[in-house]
């Protein structure tokens, strides 16, 4: 062996033992506090804060803040397609066409980003509907994060008075009638003169994930129930257009449509 495989060997032997010492501290280290120099809380591999807290009187106690400084900024992104990881990988990627070999769709689970972009009101596509949010992939397509609970996914069409201006013929074109106005109009002060409410800057029943009112694309229209002895409901479109024809002009007192309004998710 000459002198310069010698010096080669004794250093290599010198970064064997450097990173034999260094390798506790790894796994020391896989659980990690960005703010402060203190460790995580047992349980949590990763935790954002400026400021510890020892006592807290209650997990809401402003005893109980851990940051005063900022928090978690999501990446920004628009997002192309729920059931796809576009933009980040292509539909044409080469792991994306072997997804259920290589388990690409599996392995992103969990992923969370901010998506800015807000599809339009046209847009009929349940998959090219979105609007600004936090989207989870789940595996199979993107979940908007902190969307409205099952308890309140759906409520009911505000009252309205369908216009029957003559018993439909044989060869007359059914009639129209736009139930997502009904909705539009109802919800909004500019739109309802009746609209009043305890808190005098209310100005419409927003959507509370959103603050804002539904677009069209955002609801399913249903009709439960109605008298089938005034009138007959045939079909109602994406955007809320029911179409109908009139059996009688004259409704009796107990006559009624039971419409309800479902969130898509």
């Amino acid at each position: 062996m000459n002198y310069l495989d010698r010096i080669i060997n004794l250093y290599t032997k010198k970064l064997v033992i450097f990173f034999l010492l260094l390798a506790p501290c790894v796994f020391i280290k896989a659980q990690i506090t960005i703010g402060t120099l203190t460790s995580p809380a047992k349980g949590s591999l990763l935790e954002l804060k400026t400021q510890e807290v020892t006592f807290p009187v209650s997990s809401i106690d402003i005893s109980n803040v851990t940051s005063t400084k900022g928090g978690l900024g999501l990446p920004c992104v628009s997002l192309v397609d729920r059931t796809t990881l576009e933009p980040f990988i292509s539909i044409g990627d080469v792991d994306w066409a072997n997804a259920s070999i290589n388990k690409i769709k599996d392995k992103h689970i969990g992923l969370m980003v901010y998506n800015t972009y807000t599809s339009s009101d046209t847009e009929v596509d349940r998959n090219k509907i979105f609007r600004q949010g936090i989207y989870t992939w789940n595996g199979e397509e993107w979940d908007l994060a902190f969307k409205s609970s099952p308890q309140t996914s759906f409520f009911p069409c505000p009252p309205f008075n369908l216009p029957l201006p003559a018993i439909s013929e044989a060869n007359d074109p059914d009639l129209v009638f736009d139930l997502y106005a009904v909705y539009q109009q109802r919800f909004t002060k500019s739109g309802n003169n009746l609209f009043t409410s305890s808190n005098t800057t209310l100005g419409m029943i927003p959507d509370k994930s959103s603050d804002k009112l539904y677009s069209k694309n955002e609801l399913d229209y249903v009709v439960i129930h109605y008298d089938e002895s005034v009138l007959t409901i045939s079909g109602i479109d994406p955007d809320g257009i029911m179409k109908y024809r009139v059996k009688s002009v004259n409704p009796k007192p107990t006559s009624f449509i039971n419409i309800i309004f479902i969130i898509r998710d």
